[in-house]
């Protein structure tokens, strides 16, 4: 066994002394461009949709150079071809976390707004001074409550993760050195971002995503008075927004709009804030924009809930 790792232990020291001395060569070699016609012939783009891929290819491509010019590339990390690290961490990890995060928030959201109509106690409840008011109480006691599980989550998980997995010395890689390429493409990232703040961005944008599906959870229960059928309404939002995009024409620019959604937004976690892997997210800021137009969206919902439920007969 003792031989054995000391084998494994040259034989990475010499993957990772070759790749040293290649990393320029790789990062010259990528085109872009060609990229860009691969994926349009790939999923059958066409029209406005095929040239918004390749003027957003065009734009990665300046990036490109930028971090070449930077020297973002040549970080050492860990060697993504032989560990597959970021997609551990941020593919297994935060996708399984997304999802625990997201199922638990929608529960509890669903609980706490239904609590009085589920036993019968809505009548003595919403009639008090207090009653008409209780639905932003409801609303904050559920963002708080997701903030809360979410942290747990991200807390619990990472700290076992990194204490099995030592990154000493590494928070300040850049996430686009090219040891951390894992597929044909290095993972490109639109700003010249550390392994570090990589992190926190994902977490923060982890923590946007929960407190955006416990809102809209609150807006369903608005008009859903029962917990499960709430439930299954985000399952089935859930499901109808994630198949959205199949259903439009791939020769139309409505194909990316669609894509501009929370539910699209969590399936690829590894994804976040780079380009050049998924066409229909290739695009600077789009996880900003999503969050901040969803964020608009259900803070007007869910005054409109409030309003409504203040003016509406509690029977």
């Amino acid at each position: 066994k003792e031989e054995l790792d000391s084998f494994f232990r040259l034989l990475v020291v010499e993957i990772i002394y070759k790749m040293m001395q290649e990393a320029d060569e790789v990062y010259r070699g990528i085109d872009l461009s060609r990229k860009a016609e691969e994926e349009i012939a790939k999923y059958g783009l066409g029209g406005k949709a095929a040239d918004t891929v390749r003027a957003a290819y065009a734009k990665l491509q300046k990036r490109l150079e930028q971090l070449v010019a930077n020297g973002e590339h040549k970080h050492l990390f860990f060697p993504g071809k032989i560990f597959e690290m970021h997609s551990l961490l941020f593919e297994d990890l935060f996708r399984r976390m997304i999802f625990e995060m997201t199922v638990l928030s929608v529960l509890i959201t669903g609980y706490l707004c239904n609590y009085e109509f589920e036993r019968q106690t809505h009548l003595v409840a919403y009639s008090t001074k207090r009653g008409r008011k209780l639905a932003l109480d409801k609303l904050l006691a559920s963002l708080t409550a997701t903030a809360i599980v979410t942290t747990v989550i991200v807390v619990g998980t990472l700290a076992v993760y990194f204490a099995t997995f030592p990154y000493s010395g590494l928070m300040k890689v850049p996430i686009s050195s090219y040891f951390n390429m894992e597929d044909e493409l290095p993972y490109i990232s639109w700003w010249n971002m550390t392994f570090d703040a990589y992190l926190m961005c994902a977490v923060v944008l982890m923590y946007a995503c929960g407190l955006l599906f416990s809102s809209l959870t609150f807006v369903l229960s608005a008009w859903i008075r029962n917990s499960y059928l709430a439930f299954f309404s985000f399952i089935a939002l859930f499901g109808i927004f994630v198949g959205l995009p199949g259903w439009i024409s791939t020769d139309s620019n409505m194909i990316f709009l669609a894509h501009y959604t929370p539910f699209v937004l969590i399936l690829n976690p590894f994804l976040w804030f780079t380009g050049g892997l998924n066409p229909f997210t290739a695009f600077k800021g789009y996880e900003t924009v999503t969050v901040l137009v969803w964020s608009a969206l259900l803070t007007s919902l869910s005054q409109a809930c409030m309003y409504r439920f203040r003016k509406q007969d509690i029977h």
